[in-house]
């Protein structure tokens, strides 16, 4: 009995002792992960500021090429404001090394005549470091804390329009509009703008005192081309890229904003059955629709759209909205300011703002609808009849008074006008 007695005592002892060793090697896992974790962050900090000082010393000593241009999209695209004045310089053959910028998965195709480099790479930062002239539609440069040189002119072409919704504050992140603006104003030499409406607000949120040129908006030349042949190239390219058979049908174009609180509310509101017939019975013709979700949104786009009928298709990928437009018959947004540069074409064009309340309250807009060319709808039964009640004349007269008011000046030559005051720069 007592054998029997001892043996449990030493059994309960070495359990204990193994206990006790488990608890120890998992303390000790847990600190090594803890300075693990520590370390990488230490690293991380110490290769931010590493990264800073190449910037900066790249940024001051780099020689400056009087030939070099960098151009950058915040979409990671061949397309807005950049490609348009991208198309102009190599139409006109100019002795410059224009420099591209790829972001991120970008597709293309791009023109030849130019040289390329990936976002955030020693290559990318030296060949701004040695741009005379860099011109971007965003806060690319910023975001990446690229450092200005003494002699590079920095360009801002934006990537918006005349509205519709407000952009201070980038949609409620103080912190990040506080940064964007400090930097934008200090780093931008000349900001481009359509209108005395884009004046007031570049003026009023990310780019004050920054000089501004109102020489228009390059990407909008194409949609004040009102030739045939734009017209049937356009539309060629467009359906073959989107894989659609060209049957001679009509187009609706419909293209959301990016919503943070309510991603893809807009696409599981509207009826697109109801929507086809009320188009045919408005205008006539077979009706097919182009769905863009916002740059931001595309990699969920194909989940999002799943499920749609056939004659539904997913532009989301389609790197040129402003050739999409140039093929729509019609134009449908919520409250995305493409819409803004789609009156240019003097066709169709509507709104359907399901949350437009809630959006207004956490946004906000620039104009009162009223005051635009465009109906509101809430439902669908709203935008079936703003559609259905479409007023040819009426619209076009909106349209003027529109422009008007904003002082808009595109014309179809804006891409001409940016370029002759690039060519003054690279001689400065």
């Amino acid at each position: 009995m007592n054998n029997a007695l001892n043996d449990g005592y030493v059994s309960t002892f070495i359990n204990f002792i193994f206990r006790l060793i488990r608890i120890l090697l998992r303390i000790i896992d847990i600190a090594f992960k803890i300075l693990n974790k520590l370390l990488l962050a230490v690293s991380s900090r110490i290769d931010h500021v590493i990264l800073r000082v190449y910037k900066w010393w790249l940024a001051r000593t780099a020689d400056v090429d009087d030939k070099s241009i960098v151009l950058t999209t915040m979409q990671g695209e061949y397309t807005c404001n950049i490609k348009y004045i991208a198309d102009e310089l190599l139409r006109r053959d100019l002795p410059y090394n224009i420099t591209w910028v790829l972001r991120g998965a970008s597709l293309g195709p791009y023109p030849s005549g130019m040289q390329f480099v990936k976002d955030d790479t020693p290559e990318y930062y030296k060949a701004i470091a040695r741009a005379k002239v860099v011109v971007q539609n965003g806060h690319s440069l910023q975001k990446n804390e690229v450092q200005k040189g003494k002699h590079q002119y920095w360009l801002q072409t934006w990537h918006g329009s005349l509205g519709l919704k407000r952009l201070e504050g980038a949609g409620g992140d103080k912190k990040f509009y506080e940064k964007m603006r400090a930097l934008d104003a200090k780093q931008t030499d000349f900001m481009l703008s359509n209108s005395t409406f884009e004046d007031t607000v570049f003026e009023s949120t990310y780019w004050p005192g920054v000089p501004i040129l109102k020489l228009g908006h390059a990407r909008n030349d194409v949609l004040l081309d009102r030739s045939k042949e734009t017209a049937v190239h356009l539309r060629k390219k467009v359906l073959k890229r989107l894989n659609i058979a060209d049957t001679g049908q009509k187009f609706l174009l419909f293209a959301p904003t990016h919503d943070d609180k309510n991603l893809n509310q807009a696409f599981g509101n509207i009826d697109f059955e109801n929507l086809r017939d009320t188009l045919k019975n408005k205008y006539g013709g077979d009706w097919e629709i182009l769905i863009r979700t916002h740059n931001s949104n595309k990699r969920q786009s194909d989940r999002w759209l799943a499920g749609l009928p056939v004659y539904c298709h997913n532009a989301s990928f389609y790197p040129d909205m402003q050739e999409l437009m140039v093929v729509a018959d019609v134009g449908l947004t919520d409250y995305s300011s493409w819409i803004c540069d789609y009156i240019l074409t003097r066709k169709p064009s509507f709104l359907y703002g399901a949350n437009v309340k809630k959006y207004n309250k956490t946004r906000g807009f620039y104009h009162k609808i009223e005051d635009t060319p465009f109906t509101m709808a809430t439902n669908n039964a709203e935008l079936m009849r703003n559609i259905s009640a479409f007023d040819k004349k009426q619209y076009e007269k909106k349209i003027g008074s529109f422009l008007d008011t904003c002082g808009a000046i595109d014309d179809g030559n804006a891409s001409k006008r940016i370029v002759d005051e690039i060519e003054q720069l690279m001689t400065r």
